[in-house]
Formats: structure tokens, C-alpha cells, sequence
């Protein structure tokens, strides 16, 4: 009998959870969250008067705490719809869908409460796992996704819970990401009696998700195995577009179909057996329904099909009929498949699972098969029923997630678990055969900043350029995956020289060197490459595989667009390397980072105008480390952002210390990563760090370099301009080291430009560099700007510089950088004097 026939005493919850009416609403969601109950039964005197869900929650007010001490009784519900425990679990579906309840007290026959009984134990027992298969996720969402902003009161979105049909809202975050809360979390607080003030401090993260295209059996599966009662739905752009849970599949199952097609089946046997006219009644149903039914005689030859039958296989009644089923053959299956499902029939009557047919125009296909053998009243099999439905729709996703499992999204080459899997079968060959292969890592140069300027979508398109570069210096026989992000890996089998390698090396390196052209833009994209061989270099897959990412490494560092076979001595350098990013990227959380400060002062009379605050690292196991080194290490991480949010911080908060003491206010200035000047939000970040401590915007400069603005000049002029509004000033930084648009550079909110220490250290040196420091200071005269000169260092520097009409002074003729307390100790209380420490 198939499950969804059995009576609900079979799966009923026998242990009740009660409470008396005068129990309070606390203790009885306590109850619940102590056993896991998703409800409580209401008795008094021995006699259920009532019941109180989860659900019931919603309808709290949460603001006010005195809700949480009154009576279960004002807020139970009332009558307890209830249910015989000999009723069929499919009739207690209906009942559900029918009573718009979750909950339903069994009773007995003598109507005496035995247990509860949920939507969600109907789900899991039904048994129905076929029909769930038919219908996606997507199908069966009826509403959009709930979402309520993080910030939003928790009292707020409680009301917002109980207006939507979910039971639960989405929370989305600042970041974009998704939490949830759920009736169940609501319960616990009252629980508690106690709510968080917003709902994103109440809420599940991350929102668990499931896509739109998966079957409602995956669905059920998912969140039985997390224990989740709902799902994030989202669709191929990554959107959350519903919720799924238990209850929403209930109401997805064609309950009334799946019970008509049992009861087809059951009074075709008996029509079978006591008249014809039975029989032509049951025909009659079956030719209405929307599987494929097929009748056989004992000896296999066909009396009966459905419309449905035609409509699938494209045999029409006439064509079928007297043949065998034998005529939709794919032969995709052995003769023992067939002997072996016919002996099974003749044994225990059933047969299921899955088989390839093929239709009447000659196309291949999947269907789901069960095969009942009907027996006459001397227990001899005399007709065989057949019912079968088309899996084609679901065996192609199948497909697509075994595909997602091994190949990249983005730009269909294999992926790492693929690659994996070549690599280590290559190495078992190379060993059995005597062979040698390789391994060529290929990283993107400056990937990072693309992305960061022009957008992902830029980004996206380069990398499927790159795949297709690579795959096109390649051999059919080799494999060219991707890693993820912007880094590549090539395995090349059976090797006869190295030589062989370096040349795909050679034209990888030039094809890299022409530009890619994406939306008009000319983008020069170069890549590092590093090479390990089999069995020199090692021979297992690990090893392999770090030593060929040892070399890339090694490219990079002497001077990218070029490859570099393995070498011993670069495994120290790349564990150094993996032990400086790692140690970076825990530098904030453990108070590692300082800000030093370097005096800026007036070239005409030395006096203390403001000073630039710059980054130190401390880290005992990293040891010592300047900004030049470990800040590029930063950018490729992509932890520039968070640092310089960091420096904003602690230089507003120095300031603020400053002011607390009673010094003189200074300006501090502040490096700017590229990526957040050309970030719309940066402009508000600012605003609220200033509102945040308290800190005059007069007194905050920020620096940004010439290339900052190359790529997104209309987004870096708008958020100067906001800058401005909130009083920083702007200081063009490495001023005549890049490439600047002067033409451009009128139209910036621009107050300083600080001329290079490059230049101001060979003056003396080169009669050009003079003359072209006089020109930086003339034209920041003609474009109404001053002008800062760093890396002074001696007096006649200084003079030079003065005389020249240079407005700032920065460097070690001043004072090198120096903690909070030394410089505040040496220059706060007291105008700078110029001091030369050259002797001359």
C-alpha cells in the first residue's frame, strides 16, 4: 500500500505538550524551545481547551514586555481542530490544505487526545517522492520574498512577519548578503522575554539558498539534512525571489490527483475481478490521467494504452496494441536489464525504476517505470499494468549540476575538483609509463585593479578572453582550468623535454602581451607564469601543484609577464609570502597597525602647518616590514579598502586626542587607496567617521595619486567635490611620476600638489630635475594651488624650494615619522625650528 494510504497513527507524535490556560506566554514558548515543539496544547481539567503555535507568536505585541506575563489562555486558539488517528496521511494533507491550519490535535476513537500531528510530518511521510520530482521550487513559490532592511525595529518587522503568508522574513544586510527570522526565532525570544532592538541582531546568516530550477524532492531533502524550515529560492542572476519550506511544498502536491490515480489502481483490480463494465468505468479515469498507463496480457502483449501513452512515444493506440513493449527498445540496455525486471515481476509482482525508451521518431529518452503484476483468484498473473512519466526535464538538470560540479561557470573550463581528478590520474599514468608531465600556473597581472575601476563585468569578460588565449596555445590533449578569480592552471601529459613547456610558456607570455579590447576600452592584461615538472619537481599533487605557484610567485617578483621553472629556493620566498598575508590579513583585529607622523611645515618661516600620517606593521613572527613592501601584498588581497577605512579612523581619533589636550589644531593628510576614491560610497564613509569622532573635515586631508582618476574621471571629480563639501582638502600625492591630464586636472577641486621626493632628492645632481621642480611649483602657482615638497632633507634643498616659491616642506630635515606621543612631545607645544643635520 503506498504510504500516502497509511492511517496518521502511523507517524503521529505521541508526546503531548501541555500547560495550563494560566501558564504564562514566557514559560510556555520556554516549553517549546526546550522539547522542539512547534506547539503547545492548552488543558484544563484533563480536557484540551485550546492550542498555542508559533505562529501565534506574531501576533504579540513585542514592544511591550508585560505581553510576555500574560496567560496563554488570552492568546490561544480556540477550538482545537482535531482528527482521528485512523484517517489516511493523503486525507490529512487535504485536511490541512482544506482547515488553513499546521497543526491538528489525533484523537482517538473515543475522541481522546493521543498526539499532534504537523504539516511537516505529512511532508516527510507521504511517500510521494515521484510527484515531487515534477515540480521546481520556482513553480511553487506563490509570493515574492519577504525582506525587511537590517535596521528595521524588531517590533516593526514582527508585524511585518504576521502580514505575509511565509511565516518569515528575509533580512538584508548593508553588505548585500541575507539573513533570516523565522516564527521559531520569535518564539525563542518570547521565551527569553527578551527582543534584540533590530532585526538583523535577531536573524539567522547566511540566508541558506536553493535554486529556482531544483525539484521540490531536492527541496525537501535540503531541508531535512540542515534542519532548516525554509529556504532561500534565488534565480540565475543570484536574486532571492522566495522562500520555500515544508509547508509550501504541501500545498505544491496534487494530493487530489496522487489520490484519484491510488484509487484507479485500486478499483481497476477489483473492476478486473468482478465485471467488465468495472473495468470500462476504470479506463474511462485512467485515460484522463497525465502519466503514460500501458495494459499487457501474461504474455506480454499489449491490450491497452492512455492518451498519455501517445503523447509520449508518439505510438498511437493501433500501432501499440498486439506488439510487445519490446517496441519502444532503445537499446541502451543489456538483455540481462530486461530478464532481470521480468523475473523480479514474476517473484514479487512490482517492479520500479528508471529506463530509456525511445519514441516513434526515433529520439532517446528517460522515463520512471513501475510495473504491477495483477493476479487472477487462483493467484496467476494474467495482466501486467504499467505506469511511466517522461524524466527527460529532470535528468537534464542532473546533467547541469554534475556540469556545475566540474566545469567553471564562467568560462566552461574545467575547475579545480576536475583538474584535481586529471592531475592525479596524469601522475599514476606518468608513473606506470615512465613519463613526465607538467604543471603551469597562470596568474593574471593586475587583475585586481581592473575589477576595482572598470567593473566585474569587465573583469568577466577579460577572463573568458584569457581562457580562450590560453586554450588556443595549447594541445587538444592538454587541460586549462580555472582556479577561480583570475588565476589559471595547464597540465600537460607525456612530456618529452622541458623545452616543449617553455615554448607554450613563450607564447602564452606574447599572446598576454597584445591588449584586450572590452566596451571600446584598450586594456594591456599581462600574466605571470610558473612552471613544475614531473617527476623533478616532485611527484605527488600537492607538491606539484605549490611548487608550480612557488614560480608564479617568483615571476612576479621579478617583474611580471614572464615564466620561471621551479627552483628550490622559491619555496621559502612564497612561504614567506603566504606568512605575510596571513599575518596581514589579522593585522586590525590585533592592534598590530600604528600610524606614524611626519611634520609639514611652512617653507618660508618652518612653522608646524599640519602632518601626513603614515602606516607601520609590527608582527613578531613576520618581523620587520615596510609599507612598500607589505602594502602591495595588501592591494593584491584586496585589504586596501579596509586599511585605509583604518587610517581615517585612527587619524580622526588622534585629532580628537589633540584637541582634548589643548594643543593647536594641525591638519593631518591621509593616503587614499585608487579603489576608494573611484568608490560612490566613499564620500559617506567619510562623513560618518567625521560625525563619528567628532572631527572638523577642515582638519583632514586626503592624498591621491595621479592614476587614480584615469580610468573613472566624472566618478572621482564627484566624490572630490562631495569631500570638499564636507571641508577635507585635496593633495595630488607623487606629483611628475605618472601621467596626468592638465587639462583635466583644472576642472578637480584640487589644493595641493606634492612634487615627488624622486626629484627633490637629485636637484643637485641634475640640472633637469631643478628645472623641472620649478616647473611644478609654477604651474601649481597658474592653477591656484600650493605646492608640497617631499623627502627635504637638507638646508639647501629647503632654500632652493623656498626661493622657488614652494609653499610646504616635508621630509627628514624636519623629522622623520615618529609615533603619536613623540611627535605630539616634539613639535605640538612649539613652532618647528629648521634644523640642518647634514653639518654644512
Amino acid at each position: 500500500m503506498s504510504p500516502v494510504n497509511n492511517p496518521i497513527s502511523s507517524i503521529v507524535n505521541r508526546n503531548l505538550l501541555t500547560c495550563s490556560p494560566e501558564d504564562t506566554i514566557a514559560n510556555s514558548a520556554k516549553a517549546m524551545q526546550e522539547t522542539g515543539c512547534s506547539s503547545i496544547l492548552v488543558v484544563d481539567d484533563g480536557v484540551p481547551i485550546g492550542i498555542w503555535t508559533e505562529r501565534d507568536t506574531l501576533r504579540l505585541d513585542v514592544s511591550n514586555l508585560a505581553t510576555f506575563d500574560h496567560p496563554v489562555r488570552d492568546h490561544m486558539n480556540s477550538p482545537v481542530k482535531s482528527i482521528r488517528d485512523d484517517v489516511s496521511i493523503g486525507a490529512a494533507a487535504v485536511r490541512f490544505k482544506e482547515e488553513r491550519v499546521r497543526h491538528l490535535l489525533v484523537v482517538d476513537d473515543h475522541d481522546a487526545p493521543i498526539g499532534i500531528i504537523t504539516q511537516t510530518d505529512v511532508i516527510l511521510k507521504h511517500g510521494e517522492e515521484y510527484y515531487l520530482t515534477l515540480k521546481s521550487v520556482g513553480q511553487a513559490i506563490e509570493n515574492p520574498a519577504p525582506v525587511v532592511p537590517e535596521h528595521m525595529f524588531t517590533h516593526e518587522a514582527v508585524k511585518h512577519i504576521r502580514s505575509v503568508p511565509q511565516s518569515a522574513v528575509c533580512v538584508l544586510f548593508d553588505d548585500n548578503t541575507y539573513g533570516i527570522v523565522t516564527e521559531k526565532d520569535i518564539t525563542r525570544f518570547v521565551s527569553q522575554k527578551s527582543f534584540p532592538e533590530t532585526i538583523g541582531e535577531a536573524a539567522s546568516r547566511p540566508l541558506a539558498t536553493i535554486h529556482e530550477n531544483t525539484n521540490l524532492l531536492e527541496a525537501r531533502h535540503r531541508l531535512i539534512k540542515t534542519g532548516f524550515r525554509h529556504l532561500g529560492v534565488n534565480n540565475d542572476k543570484g536574486d532571492i525571489i522566495g522562500l520555500i519550506s515544508f509547508s509550501s511544498i504541501l500545498s505544491s502536491l496534487q494530493f487530489e490527483y496522487v489520490r484519484r490515480i491510488n484509487t484507479i489502481l485500486e478499483e481497476r483490480s477489483q473492476a478486473l475481478k468482478q465485471s467488465q463494465n468495472s473495468l470500462h468505468l476504470a479506463h474511462r479515469i485512467i485515460e484522463a490521467s497525465l502519466d503514460g498507463i500501458i495494459i499487457a496480457n501474461s504474455e506480454g502483449k499489449i491490450e491497452y494504452v492512455n492518451p498519455t501513452f501517445t503523447t509520449v512515444t508518439g505510438y498511437s493506440a493501433d500501432e501499440a496494441i498486439g506488439q510487445t513493449p519490446a517496441l519502444l527498445k532503445s537499446g541502451r540496455h543489456e538483455e540481462k536489464y530486461y530478464s532481470d525486471m521480468w523475473q523480479q515481476l514474476s517473484k514479487d509482482g512490482y517492479w520500479q525504476g528508471e529506463i530509456w525508451n525511445r519514441r516513434k521518431n526515433g529520439e532517446v529518452y528517460p522515463e520512471w517505470l513501475t510495473i504491477t503484476a495483477i493476479k487472477n483468484d487462483h493467484g496467476s498473473i494474467y495482466q501486467y499494468a504499467g505506469i511511466f512519466c517522461d524524466i527527460s526535464e529532470r535528468k537534464s538538470q542532473e546533467n547541469e549540476i554534475r556540469r556545475l560540479a566540474y566545469f567553471d561557470e564562467l568560462t566552461k573550463l574545467p575547475n579545480r575538483r576536475l583538474f584535481s581528478d586529471r592531475l592525479k590520474m596524469g601522475i599514476a599514468r606518468s608513473k606506470r609509463h615512465n613519463e613526465r608531465l607538467a604543471v603551469m600556473f597562470v596568474d593574471l597581472d593586475h587583475f585586481k585593479k581592473i575589477n576595482d575601476t572598470l567593473g566585474h563585468n569587465t573583469g568577466d569578460e577579460i577572463l573568458v578572453e584569457a581562457a580562450g588565449r590560453l586554450i588556443n596555445c595549447t594541445r587538444d590533449e592538454d587541460t586549462v582550468a580555472r582556479l577561480g578569480g583570475d588565476e589559471f592552471v595547464l597540465l600537460f601529459p607525456d612530456i618529452q623535454s622541458v623545452e616543449e613547456v617553455t615554448k607554450v610558456a613563450d607564447r602564452i607570455v606574447a599572446s598576454f602581451a597584445e591588449p584586450f579590447i572590452v566596451d571600446e576600452h584598450k586594456l594591456f592584461v599581462t600574466s605571470s607564469l610558473g612552471i613544475s615538472i614531473f617527476p623533478d619537481d616532485g611527484d605527488e599533487y600537492e607538491t606539484l601543484i605549490k611548487n608550480a605557484d612557488a614560480a608564479m610567485y617568483r615571476s612576479k617578483d621579478t617583474g611580471r609577464s614572464t615564466f620561471n621553472l621551479f627552483n628550490p629556493a622559491f619555496t621559502e620566498q612564497g612561504m614567506r609570502q603566504l606568512k605575510i598575508e596571513a599575518a596581514l590579513r589579522g593585522a586590525i583585529d590585533n592592534n598590530e597597525l600604528e600610524l606614524f607622523y611626519q611634520p609639514q611645515a611652512s617653507a618660508g618661516d618652518g612653522a608646524l602647518i599640519a602632518a601626513e600620517a603614515l602606516l607601520r606593521w609590527h608582527n613578531e613572527e613576520v618581523g620587520p616590514i615596510g609599507p612598500a613592501a607589505f602594502l602591495p601584498i595588501a592591494q593584491e588581497i584586496g585589504m586596501m579598502t579596509k586599511i585605509s577605512i583604518w587610517v581615517l579612523e585612527q587619524a580622526c581619533q588622534q585629532l580628537t586626542r589633540w584637541k582634548e589636550k589643548g594643543y593647536q589644531p594641525i591638519s593631518i593628510a591621509v593616503n587614499i587607496a585608487p579603489e576608494q576614491i573611484v568608490d560612490k560610497a566613499f564620500p559617506e564613509i567619510v562623513a560618518d567617521i567625521l560625525k563619528k569622532h567628532g572631527t572638523d573635515g577642515k582638519l583632514l586631508e586626503i592624498e591621491i595619486t595621479e592614476g587614480s582618476f584615469i580610468h573613472e574621471p566624472e566618478t572621482v571629480r564627484a566624490n572630490l567635490n562631495k569631500l570638499k563639501e564636507l571641508g577635507l582638502r585635496i593633495a595630488i600625492d607623487d606629483f611628475g611620476t605618472g601621467y596626468s591630464n592638465l587639462g583635466y586636472l583644472k576642472k578637480l577641486p584640487i589644493d595641493y600638489l606634492k612634487i615627488d621626493q624622486s626629484f627633490i632628492q637629485e636637484m643637485f645632481s641634475e640640472q633637469g630635475n631643478r628645472q623641472l621642480v620649478s616647473t611644478i611649483i609654477n604651474m601649481s602657482e597658474t592653477l591656484g594651488l600650493q605646492s608640497i615638497a617631499e623627502g627635504v632633507e637638507t638646508k639647501p634643498q629647503a632654500d632652493f624650494l623656498n626661493e622657488r616659491g614652494c609653499t610646504l616642506l616635508q621630509g627628514y630635515l624636519l623629522a622623520r615619522p615618529e609615533p603619536a606621543e613623540a611627535f605630539e612631545r616634539h613639535f605640538l607645544p612649539k613652532y618647528l625650528p629648521m634644523v640642518d643635520d647634514t653639518g654644512d
